[in-house]
């Protein structure tokens, strides 16, 4: 064997048939898969009898998410969004841009634009409608676009991870940003100036526990001190706690919301809460899924924030069920049809019907 081994060592290595090309060395910073990207898109059709509204087919949004791992512990994330406006045009927005570093499963770091962690549902279902079960987002968390009240966007830092606990299987969100300028109507992060020195906070704790598969349990708070022309401020504080049953075939998501607000001297004087919650059950047969939601909100007529149209349209009381079906008629493709039977404070109650096409390639 001795002799074998030598005699395999001393033999020359035959010369290769044809010369291989040289692989040039890439850059330090340059990994497999370095750059990722997802479309996702949403056209439609409703109808309602809500005057003087009109029937109409509609463009939802088209989406592009990138995702980048730069190194090992560095990754990029980016999101652009074109959206269709209610006077026909199309316009284009940064939902997300958030640089992270992640140190291990207990700490992650990012800085950017990111959605808020605020309940359950701005983070689990962000602007792709291909995602979710139904074609709206519950009205606690639409967009400012939509005649959302919440702030579901910020420009600052983030922070998440897991928390030693075992079986109870805890993780937290801290974050910290500019907060907002304006409420409704206006853009909802501020991006490259804030007005004031003040910042928002939000801290998120979540459980999902081993034992049943599918559930998370979770909190949110979030505090920011609204600055106006003024120069009046109102604390804002947004409270919210979630329980989710998710698998494969069942979906059950239940929230709910109080936000409070501190009315001024010169203003509406005392303390202001805004209650909201929705709940939303459904059940996979094959490619379909049959759906049903209840939502409600209701911000008082007197509310210094949410009542006064300077700031933008009123909140109001808006509440009622909606069933629907989305039926995935490919593994990419999804067909909703929607009904809705909506009341809102000070004007008659209306019926709508939407149908979607949502999409991701």
């Amino acid at each position: 064997k001795v002799k074998q081994l030598q005699d395999k060592q001393n033999t020359p290595n035959p010369a290769p048939a044809a010369a291989e090309p040289v692989l040039e060395t890439p850059p330090v910073n340059a990994v497999n898969d370095r750059l990722k990207l997802n479309i996702f898109g949403d056209v439609g059709y409703e109808a309602t009898d809500l005057k003087p509204s009109t029937n109409t087919f509609e463009i939802g949004s088209f989406d592009m998410f990138m995702t980048s791992r730069l190194s090992s512990k560095v990754s990029a994330l980016g999101e652009i969004l074109f959206v269709a406006q209610s006077d026909n045009t199309i316009t284009a927005d940064i939902e997300r841009l958030l640089l992270q570093y992640r140190a291990n499963d207990y700490l992650s770091v990012g800085i950017g634009r990111y959605h808020t962690s605020i309940g359950y549902y701005n983070t689990a279902f962000h602007q792709g409608a291909w995602f979710q079960t139904t074609i709206d987002r519950p009205f606690m968390y639409a967009f400012d676009d939509e005649g959302g009240f919440l702030p579901l966007q910020e420009v600052g830092l983030t922070a998440s991870g897991r928390i030693p606990s075992g079986k109870m299987g805890l993780s937290y969100v801290a974050e910290v940003g500019n907060g907002r300028d304006h409420l409704i109507g206006g853009e909802p992060a501020q991006n490259t100036q804030d007005r004031s020195n003040g910042k928002s906070f939000n801290f998120a704790l979540s459980a999902r526990p081993s034992w049943v598969s599918g559930l998370d349990v979770g909190f949110s708070i979030y505090h920011d001190y609204l600055t106006f022309s003024d120069n009046i401020n109102h604390s804002e504080l947004i409270s919210t706690a979630y329980a989710v049953y998710a698998n494969s075939t069942y979906e059950f998501l239940n929230e709910a919301m109080l936000v409070r607000h501190v009315g001024s001297s010169t203003g509406a004087p005392g303390i202001f809460h805004t209650p909201a919650f929705y709940t939303q059950f459904s059940r996979r047969f094959g490619s379909y899924r049959p759906y049903f939601r209840y939502q409600y909100v209701n911000a008082g007529v007197d509310e210094p924030i949410y009542g006064d149209p300077e700031d933008g349209p009123v909140v109001g009381r808006r509440n009622g069920p909606s069933v629907g079906l989305r039926y995935d008629f490919t593994e990419h493709t999804a067909f909703k049809i929607q009904y809705d039977r909506v009341q809102q404070r000070g004007i008659p109650s209306f019926n709508r019907l939407d149908s979607q096409f949502a999409f991701t390639f």
